[in-house]
């Protein structure tokens, strides 16, 4: 991730922030003190009014403006007299000032205060806001994501504690029948990121609680020995599962999929306030990272069918769907989607997600805001890695023009060790570019053995690389098929290297096996269609059959488009014109 103060471009994969172990500390200087089970108190020889003291006033501005902006009334009275209606134009208000407190002003205050060190802790905060437990809830999801933005895995476990004890209670009071929580409306943007962070939180603890256990204190294992349950996998789960189910978020799907028509969702999202709309787009989010928590785990087949009931059909209507409207769960949805294709051995459909994702930054990428050009340039550039493996692993009929020349223009050297099947190549492509799997089991801290952790990590590369391994040879053969329309197989074994026609035979079965499977239909809105929906077909650009020791090769030639030339050409007249101006 990171909306919200640009959170999430500074930490993609792994943490590197570059600071030394005195910033740690400074950053770390009031969690770790005040922390003690579950309790905060105030050191010894320190009172409330010094600890005021130390916060600035432009936190302080901040805290009593988001505090406003929270609470804010948007009924007004209806022209009849007779009861009332919330005010559309001042519910939009709010939702601005919300955002821009959230997504700016979060960010200019930590980028001049707090660059090296935490935010002001909650209970410093708490008179500001009037004690307001509700409030405290939401500055705790800030101040947690900022420590893990400044500290990542210098983070003490007391921090990663604290941290997933206030997410289930923030989540718990969201969908709790409490009358409090029925003016509470939050943006999108705002609740996508806080399921998202939940989700890379749980995957930080995850790697936090596997690492290094043997370099670990006798005083932290006992603490992960006796907090178990502390961002458990399942745990996790469990948690968006109860969001899923509370907000009804599947039948409203449901209904939409046997009724275009009637949108209910659109309707909803649109008609509905306060914490209703919260509880529906929460829902909505949560389906989206639950498929995100399938990927890291390898369960490639469940993470499309978890999300196989949303509104893909409204990317093809009028009716904007909800992932479309947050540029960043719609990022995070497509790659998990196009990597679950790629580890399934569906080339066709990864190359052709990841490409439409590919094209949408580019064009797009005028509009991001500054905190999030890296984030979407890094993004970019993983799925065009994973683009050029498919490319390699299965050579398509059609890929798009623009991806192609992109590709060989940005690695052309690598594109070519790919091509000759190098397992070196594929592995750093892989680990760069692959989604981070996680370890979901709790580890035996008594037995430190790390194998088992360690094969599970590389379970995903060692599945691919299994595929890899065995169409060794196929490049060859697909390269001798394109210069014949019928050969037969005796004379193909001679040019293989003098290969054995038997076991030519088995590498013929293997090459029509790689490259059949299932393929969505993509001349057919095939938006509107789930991740798991498709025909059988091959993918391949030879297509062939064998019969009486002869193989004959279909042809299946693609048109030849000038798009290239006529790109190359209009781009060097802009270099031109621009040139002759200056």
């Amino acid at each position: 991730p990171r909306s919200g103060s640009g959170h999430r471009s500074a930490r993609m994969d792994e943490y590197d922030d570059g600071l030394d172990m005195a910033n740690i500390a400074a950053a770390q200087d009031l969690s770790r003190q005040h922390y003690q089970r579950g309790e905060y108190h105030l050191p010894e020889g320190e009172d409330q009014s010094q600890m005021q003291a130390s916060i600035p006033q432009a936190v302080e501005e901040f805290v009593r403006e988001f505090y406003e902006l929270l609470y804010r009334n948007i009924y007004v009275e209806n022209a009849n007299g007779q009861g009332y209606s919330p005010d559309p134009a001042l519910r939009q208000e709010k939702l601005d000032g919300i955002q821009a407190c959230y997504e700016y002003k979060f960010s200019n205050i930590s980028e001049r205060y707090f660059k090296t060190r935490a935010w002001p802790h909650p209970d410093q905060i708490s008179p500001h806001a009037y004690d307001d437990e509700v409030f405290l809830m939401l500055y705790r999801e800030l101040y947690h994501r900022h420590l893990y933005l400044k500290l990542g895995a210098a983070l003490t476990i007391e921090q990663r504690i604290e941290s997933w004890d206030n997410y289930l209670k923030l989540f718990d009071w969201l969908f709790s029948d409490d009358d409090e929580t029925q003016e509470i409306d939050l943006p999108a943007q705002w609740l996508w990121d806080m399921i998202d962070e939940f989700v890379y939180q749980s995957h930080e603890f995850c790697r936090y609680r596997t690492k290094d256990l043997k370099k670990r204190t006798p005083a932290e294992l006992e603490v992960l020995e006796g907090e178990k349950h502390v961002w458990d996998t399942m745990q996790v789960m469990q948690t968006l599962q109860r969001m899923i189910s509370r907000s009804e978020i599947n039948r409203i799907l449901s209904e939409d999929k046997a009724d275009p028509a009637a949108g209910k969702l659109h309707s909803a999202l649109t008609l509905e306030v306060g914490i209703v709309n919260v509880q529906y787009i929460l829902g909505y989010f949560s389906l989206v990272c639950m498929s995100r928590l399938h990927v890291s785990v390898g369960d490639f087949r469940t993470a499309l069918k978890s999300i196989e009931g949303l509104d893909f059909a409204g990317a093809v209507s009028d009716k904007v769907p909800l992932y479309m409207r947050v540029t960043s769960c719609y990022i995070t949805l497509y790659y998990m989607i196009g990597f679950s294709y790629m580890m399934m051995r569906r080339y066709t459909d990864a190359i052709r997600t990841l490409t439409q994702l590919i094209v949408y930054l580019s064009r797009t990428q005028h509009l991001a805001r500054p905190y999030q050009v890296e984030q979407h340039t890094k993004r970019a550039d993983q799925m065009l890695k994973l683009v050029a493996m498919c490319v390699s692993l299965c050579p398509q009929r059609a890929v798009d023009d623009i991806i192609m020349a992109k590709l060989q223009s940005t690695y052309p050297d690598q594109l070519v060790r790919l091509g000759k099947g190098e397992e070196n190549m594929f592995e750093e492509f892989f680990r760069n570019a692959a989604p981070k799997s996680i370890y979901p089991c709790v580890p035996n801290y008594k037995d430190q053995d790390t194998r088992v952790m360690s094969q599970t990590l590389n379970q995903q590369w060692n599945t691919l690389l299994q595929d890899i391994r065995q169409q060794h040879r196929l490049p060859m053969l697909r390269s001798y098929l394109r210069l014949y329309s019928s050969i037969s197989t005796a004379k193909l074994a001679v040019f293989a290297d003098g290969m054995p026609e038997d076991e030519l035979r088995c590498h013929i079965l293997c090459l029509k096996h790689k490259t059949t499977g299932l393929v969505k239909d993509w001349q057919s809105s095939s938006q509107a269609q789930p991740p798991m929906a498709g025909i059988v077909e091959s993918s391949s650009n030879v297509d062939f059959y064998v019969t009486k020791g002869v193989v004959h090769v279909a042809e299946t030639r693609v048109a030849p488009t000038f798009v290239p030339y006529f790109v190359k050409n209009i781009n060097k007249l802009e270099k031109l014109l621009k040139d002759l101006r200056a």
